[in-house]
């Protein structure tokens, strides 16, 4: 008999002889939650510094606040203001598409990807060359991997759902980030536009 392939990744390989496990619990972890987000980026151009910031919930219907004092100097570059949103922009486009592409593949994939289907094909069972797999045959039969599998998915699936709803999350407070940060650069923007030179003193001006 040949002896079973080795792998320096895999210290403890599955014994299908091994039955010490056969009365483990396989009650799965409580993760709570692990519904992940459905992510788009939402701005195909980021709002203009032009336009005059919300400042409430109420969708800026309520006047900004004001104040009775002077601002400190401060100077702001919009230029590069508007550069760095726009470079986060396309940046969170890239992290969105390829976590909706994780997402799409980890939740149409995890009922099979551990083997928990697997069978063995039969002795009527005919290799299909197409598409490289074997046929069921009448006598067909779960692998010996079935089962350990489907106790492996039970406890691995909530985690990667977990996982994902984690990487959504981040995503998502990114995007806040980059609105906020843009609505920074509309505040700047506007109190420059309706900043106004103090009167002149009442006593006049000389040199």
């Amino acid at each position: 008999m040949e002896k079973p392939a080795t792998s320096k990744y895999d210290r403890h390989p599955f014994d299908p002889d091994d039955k010490s496990d056969d009365n483990a619990s396989s009650t799965s972890l409580d993760l709570g939650n692990t519904d992940s987000p459905e992510l788009k980026v939402a701005w195909k151009n980021r709002p203009s510094f032009n336009t005059d910031p919300k400042y409430s919930n109420d969708g800026g219907k309520q006047p900004p606040p004001t104040y009775d004092h002077d601002a400190e100097d401060f100077s702001v570059d919009f230029d590069k203001l508007g550069d760095s949103v726009n470079t986060m922009l396309t940046k969170s486009r890239s992290l969105v598409t390829q976590y909706e592409n994780l997402r799409s593949h980890v939740l149409s994939s995890e009922g099979t990807v551990f083997g928990q289907t697997s069978m063995l094909p039969g002795s009527s069972g005919k290799y299909d060359s197409f598409s490289h797999s074997w046929g069921k045959g009448s006598d067909a039969a779960p692998t010996v991997f079935q089962k350990p599998a489907q106790e492996f998915a039970e406890q691995m699936n909530p985690a990667q759902e977990k996982a994902l709803q984690g990487i959504g999350a981040a995503l998502e407070l990114f995007g806040e980030y980059i609105a906020l940060v843009n609505h920074s650069g509309q505040v700047y923007a506007a109190a420059d536009r309706h900043s106004l030179f103090p009167p002149p003193p009442a006593n006049g001006v000389t040199a």
